[in-house]
Order: C-alpha cells, then structure tokens, then sequence
C-alpha cells in the first residue's frame, strides 16, 4: 500500500509540474503574440507625410473623363480606403453603392433630365454624372444625427485615394436631387437597395482625368488661432 501511495505522489507531482510548464509557455506565447501585434501595427514612415501632402494639395475636382474603365480591383482598393475612415462611435453610419455600367447611369439620367428639361449637362456632357465611367453614390443613417459628417469623410477618403491611383473625381449633390425629385428614378434608386432609414446624400464621379483644371484660391484667413 505505501508502495502505491509513493508512486501516486510522484506521479501527481510530476503532473503539476509539466501543467505549469505548459502555462507558463502559454503565457509566455501570448505576450509574444501580443508584443507582436504592437510591432505589426502600420506606422507612418519617414516621407509619407510629403507624400501626403503632395496627394492633398494636387487634387482638383475633374469634371471631364477619358472613357476608360476603372478595373474592379483598384474601385475595391479605393473604397476599402473610404471605409478606414474615421466615424463616430465607429457606427460606420453610412451605405456606399457603385454603378460602372455606362448604360445603367444613362438611364437614371436620362429619367433625371426628363422630370427636369431645363438642366443641361455641363462641358457638352451627355450625362448629369459628366459622362465619368463610375459613380459612387453615398447613403447616410437619417437615425443618427451626424452620419452626414461620418458621409464626408468617408468620401474625402475615397477622393484622395482615387487621385493617389491617377484617377480624378468630382463630388456632386445636384444629381441626388435630380433623382430623388424624377418618378421615373424611384424604381433604379429602389434598386440600389438601401437599407431602411438610409438616405441618398450625395455621389463622387470617378474616371481619368480628360483636363487638368488650376487650383481654386483658398481663403487662408478663414484659419484662426484663439490664444
């Protein structure tokens, strides 16, 4: 019997050991994934802020476009860009919905024009989009009071993440109310397929540029330091 009993001790001990062992580099594993995850986090690099700068300031609003498609893959790229931006309380109270079939977005503004005879496209534009190959339309939550300044810098993002790619855009308000004032849009804005309580705001044509327009005079007194 104390033979057993002996052996029962050593072989529990035995037990607790290896249990701590194996915790203890569980623990240790974990603060290695930890410390790595801190390391992986993206910082800024030296030059990114020049880089930056450049995209920002070089900008312009681009109303004419050649006919060339935007592939899908870089439309992904440039809306994954939109979406990392900031938003209150990460509500991400927005919906984003993009047409690139040249046909469909004749047709929502030919059905636009036609509820509105006296708007005449700009720049001999056949279309209220200024004939760019890819809209994206941008959708707020009418439930949470500043989803329209969450809209904005969704949209900023996705503007300077085009014109970094080569690819100039031009944010525009008249179209949305165009479409929301035509019956005969109604059924191809019910066919973007809104969530309920979400409310077309305004839409971001994108193509490449066909003009390279001057910058705007900003009014840099409008900046004020309060000591």
């Amino acid at each position: 019997r104390g033979i057993y009993t002996d052996c029962d001790y050593t072989l529990t001990r035995k037990i607790h050991i290896n249990m701590r062992r194996i915790i203890h580099t569980m623990l240790f594993m974990a603060a290695c994934l930890a410390c790595t995850a801190q390391e992986s986090t993206p910082q800024p690099r030296p030059g990114d802020s020049e880089a930056v700068e450049r995209v920002i300031m070089s900008r312009r609003s681009i109303r004419k476009y050649t006919p060339q498609k935007i592939g899908r893959e870089t439309l992904q790229e440039i809306l994954r860009c939109g979406i990392n931006a900031p938003n209150g309380q990460n509500r991400q109270a927005y919906e984003i919905r993009v047409i690139d079939d040249a046909a469909l977005l004749t047709e929502i503004s030919d059905a636009a024009r036609a509820a509105n005879p006296q708007v005449k496209p700009k720049n001999g534009a056949r279309t209220i989009f200024c004939d760019a190959p890819c809209v994206v339309f941008i959708a707020c939550d009418t439930s949470y009071g500043i989803s329209q300044i969450d809209c904005g810098l969704l949209g900023e993002n996705i503007i300077l993440a085009a014109w970094a790619r080569g690819i100039g855009s031009c944010c525009m308000a008249f179209p949305i109310s165009l479409m929301k004032g035509s019956d005969a849009c109604q059924p191809m804005i019910k066919k973007m397929g809104l969530s309920e309580g979400y409310d077309l705001i305004y839409c971001i044509t994108m193509g490449y540029p066909d003009e390279t327009p001057q910058a705007k005079p900003r009014k840099e007194e409008k900046i004020v330091f309060v000591e």
